[in-house]
């Protein structure tokens, strides 16, 4: 695949989970929304760690910062801390099988909802942990998807 081709895909993958992420979800299915601008990252970040760091993190956590409207640098903090544990865990996590992806994304992403619902009662809005759990599985269930139409998938 060309650069051009692939610089193409990865914005393309990144629109789409812009899309996805705008998309409002109500009642129940607001605790098992993914974050899933923070999957297209992981997945890039493990599968070539070489081509996406700690500064490509940032930048996309920049991006959703003006998308979703917070704070500016919540997201961009939340997205630079999972992509330094993704970095420190680059020489182990880009030779793993699909099961030890799949939980190495549900532990950043438990990490990332964690850090967010953190950095949302520190400004003084009272939010819930309970959906923590739900939304860090959708995202690790979220990895194969991700994976297949970035085209960096190493399974058949």
């Amino acid at each position: 695949m060309d650069v051009s081709t692939r610089l193409g895909t990865i914005l393309y993958a990144l629109l789409i989970a812009t899309v996805l992420q705008l998309v409002p979800a109500y009642g129940g299915w607001m605790d098992w929304k993914p974050n899933f601008i923070l999957v297209v990252v992981m997945v890039l970040m493990i599968n070539q760690p070489d081509q996406f760091g700690v500064i490509f993190a940032a930048s996309v956590g920049l991006f959703a910062d003006g998308v979703f409207g917070t704070t500016v640098g919540h997201f961009m903090l939340v997205f630079t801390l999972c992509g330094t544990v993704l970095v420190l865990l680059s020489r182990w996590t880009r030779y793993f099988a699909l099961l030890y992806r799949l939980l190495v994304v549900f532990g950043v992403s438990l990490f990332a909802t964690f850090t967010q619902t953190v950095l949302i009662n520190l400004q003084g809005f009272s939010i819930a942990l309970d959906y923590l759990p739900g939304m860090a599985l959708m995202s690790a269930l979220m990895l194969p998807l991700v994976e297949r139409f970035i085209g960096v998938s190493r399974e058949l």
